[in-house]
């Protein structure tokens, strides 16, 4: 038997009873580790320090007292208050705008539009971000011809909601009384975008472009509105009234009888047939529809020279006088070459030459170069006598106007009394 000895296996007999103790083993993973080391190599744990995890760990009691405690307490309350308080307020100024909304709406059906335009101010004081609110103002305020005012509230509820599609409506219309029709034909076509079959809609866009003087334009939506409703007579009106401008007197006539029969205005109805009347060569109905507008309406300038017109075409030359002595002293700028060419003509057939050149020549001093005056310059001159002079008128017309003569049924010239007519006249 052999008897090994601890320096066989190359250790010393200190080393053999130095036995590895439990300070020398982790408390965490176990594992063996040199005796200076302070962290696990293993587990990167502190050996001297041993964590324990409670898995049934207690109510932390210290944070409970801290919210328990008075002062955070009021706090909460007071942030819940004021939640609480801020989305009251936005629903009780929702609940009070609906209130004076509802308000304003009984005053609208009993007819007391004055009370409903105060109830619907409190009605956008109390709700200024309801476009709604606005807009029952603004129709409150038309219906009180309040207009600028209507169209502001309109457009203050176009800011906050751009399809309010009532707003847009009104806002046309504001606009369109307000004589501002480039602006109530943008509300319009945008209403019409919304509402494509509206005939209301289609009327005023109509009316506006003819105040524009756009004539096409307009005729294209007054037939439009006549389409959706052809019972209104204003749209029949005006509808006549573009058909007359167009030279197609015998339509005019039929939409203004047509619109009479509905119920519009008979002096408006009278004074327009009578004119077209004149175009249609019917000079007995003309005077009379143009009397019946002169008793409507007094004191128009535009009457007066209408009615004293049909008496000239007539050949009544005293009473076409009798008309324009009337409104000799107070002519409107708009209607002296009217009033000029017409008083010209009627001295003419009077025999009155000096006179006709005086009115021709204060006529032609309006526009130098109005063909139409140069031509009854021209005649007025041949039938004084001085017919070099004469042919000299006839000359300054130009040749386009010369070509394109044409002599209608409410020309103040004869078919023989035009440009191409007096440079064939012989002079002695």
């Amino acid at each position: 038997m052999v008897n090994y000895q601890p320096d066989d296996f190359g250790e010393s007999p200190s080393e053999q009873n130095n036995a590895v103790s439990p300070v020398e083993q982790c408390p965490h993973c176990g594992k063996a580790i040199e005796g200076t080391s302070a962290i696990c190599p293993h587990c990167n744990l502190p050996v001297d320090e041993l964590i324990q995890v409670d898995l049934h760990p207690e109510f932390p009691r210290q944070r409970l007292h801290r919210l328990l405690q008075p002062r955070n307490i009021i706090a909460a309350v007071a942030t819940v208050a004021l939640a609480l308080g801020v989305y009251g307020f936005f629903v009780i100024q929702r609940f009070s705008s609906d209130y004076y909304i509802t308000a304003g709406d009984r005053s609208m059906t009993e007819g007391n539009n004055a009370a409903a335009v105060e109830y619907y101010q409190q009605a956008v004081r109390f709700g200024p971000q309801n476009p709604e609110a606005y807009e029952k103002l603004g129709w409150a305020e038309y219906q009180l011809t309040r207009d600028a005012d209507a169209l502001k509230h309109f457009e203050n509820a176009l800011s906050l909601n751009p399809g309010q599609m009532l707003s847009l409506y009104g806002a046309g219309l504001s606009a369109y009384r307000l004589r501002d029709y480039e602006n109530a034909i943008s509300h319009l076509n945008r209403f019409i975008d919304i509402v494509p079959r509206y005939a209301g809609a289609y009327e005023y866009l109509g009316l506006a472009e003819y105040r524009l003087g756009n004539y096409e334009a307009a005729y294209a939506y007054l037939n439009e509105a006549w389409v959706y409703n052809p019972q209104n007579a204003t749209t029949l009106y005006y509808l006549g009234r573009i058909l007359a401008l167009r030279g197609e007197a015998s339509l005019a006539i039929e939409n203004f009888n047509q619109a009479g029969e509905l119920g519009f205005d008979p002096g408006s109805v009278a004074y327009a047939r009578g004119l077209a009347q004149m175009q249609a060569g019917s000079y007995e109905f003309a005077r009379d529809d143009l009397q019946k507008a002169l008793t409507a309406f007094p004191t128009r300038k535009d009457v007066t020279l209408a009615l004293a017109k049909s008496f000239y075409l007539l050949e009544d030359y005293s009473a076409a006088r009798d008309q324009l002595t009337t409104i000799q002293s107070n002519v409107p700028l708009p209607y002296q070459p009217d009033y000029l060419a017409l008083s010209g003509w009627v001295s003419l057939r009077q025999g009155n030459t000096a006179a006709a050149l005086d009115a021709f020549n204060q006529w032609l001093n309006l526009n130098p170069n109005n063909a139409e005056a140069l031509n009854a310059l021209g005649w007025a001159t041949y039938y004084s006598g001085n017919c070099q002079t004469a042919n000299i008128y006839f000359q300054k017309t130009s040749q386009p106007a010369k070509d394109e003569w044409i002599v209608t049924n409410d020309s103040l010239n004869t078919a023989d009394e035009t440009p191409q007519a007096g440079l064939e006249l012989q002079c002695q």
